[in-house]
């Protein structure tokens, strides 16, 4: 339950598992998530000041398992909106 005008924020990374995912988000791209994870928030109609973040090309730590591999980290996507006032 979040209170209105409260935030609510979906992050995701472009690592999932087939098992714990809907079977349409193999098929789009991360932008296109994105666009699915937006669609949800406009769709429950809860929400106002829906907006978008994707953060990418942090280098990855050293001590990372995936280093010297994979030199940058995995980019990251959020979807915020602000819950309607009531």
């Amino acid at each position: 339950m979040l209170k209105p005008g409260g935030n609510f924020a979906v992050s995701f990374s472009n690592r999932w598992f087939p098992e714990k995912a809907i079977q349409l988000w193999e098929n789009l791209h991360d932008f296109e998530r994105m666009g699915l994870v937006t669609e949800y928030f406009i769709q429950s109609g809860g929400f106002d000041d829906i907006s978008t973040i994707s953060s990418r090309g942090f280098p990855r730590p050293h001590d990372d398992n995936y280093f010297p591999q994979l030199r940058l980290s995995d980019p990251i996507y959020a979807v915020i909106g602000r819950t309607l006032s009531g």
